[in-house]
């Protein structure tokens, strides 16, 4: 995208970055998706959609079900030599607060945790499964709707399955899927058990199969950080050399 470089003022820099811009006179965010490997160019050339069409489409597809996400504007893919190049998508603006202003505090607030369940109970009922519903990828507000006293939208929305509705999508994906939000255990039970009331589950049963799959991610993914974290002291101590 033209001008992306100079221009626009920077919301988020790292494997993507974010920036809020002025397009034909309104205030748009475009994020732009890291840049390819040669075997992710060829694969996104020929093969696959790029994640920057996936965010348009899955907007439209969200938006069209009945939940909320900024506005998509477009997206552009750009080719060098042919391949897939970097990959933009333009969206409206959220200026709402990220979830982890629930579940960042001691003290959470127990109506927007009720309001969060029955969103995501209404999400996977509709057969939505976001691969990356964690706290900072769900924004809220305080307004009266059909989830209670607060209302949601997602972001980062390139990552995303859509089932057919009617219980289309497996219980543990489900519950998996639900893993990512919080790692705080009493907020995570409180949130599965209004779930399981909204969707008509045994409560009792679907609070302990939650529970053992968070068990098994929670643990999954510190492994995944100690690993990370000690690469990076091993490649960082062998340049010092």
């Amino acid at each position: 995208m033209e001008g992306f470089e100079q221009e626009g003022r920077v919301l988020f820099s790292g494997r993507n970055v974010i920036k809020a811009m002025t397009l034909d006179g309104r205030e748009v965010v475009v994020k732009r998706f890291r840049r390819p490997g040669l075997f992710q160019k060829v694969i996104y050339t020929f093969f696959r959609k790029t994640k920057a069409y996936k965010a348009y489409h899955n907007a439209l597809t969200l938006r069209g079900l009945g939940f909320c996400t900024p506005e998509p504007i477009r997206y552009e893919e750009t080719r060098r030599a042919g391949l897939i190049d970097y990959c933009y998508f333009v969206s409206g603006h959220d200026d709402n607060p990220p979830l982890e202003d629930l579940t960042d505090r001691d003290d959470w607030n127990k109506e927007l945790a009720l309001s969060f369940a029955r969103f995501v109970a209404d999400l996977h009922d509709k057969g939505v499964i976001h691969r990356d519903l964690n706290d900072t990828n769900v924004r809220f507000e305080r307004r009266e709707c059909a989830y209670g006293d607060y209302a949601f939208s997602l972001i980062d929305i390139n990552r995303m399955d859509f089932h057919d509705e009617g219980g289309a999508v497996p219980l543990a994906e489900c519950l998996d899927n639900l893993t990512r939000f919080t790692g705080r255990m009493d907020l995570f039970e409180f949130v599965v058990r209004e779930y399981a009331k909204v969707r008509g589950l045994d409560v009792e049963a679907t609070a302990r199969k939650a529970l053992s799959i968070k068990i098994v991610h929670d643990r999954n993914w510190r492994r995944r950080k100690r690993l990370t974290s000690a690469l990076k002291r091993l490649f960082s101590a062998g340049g010092t050399d």
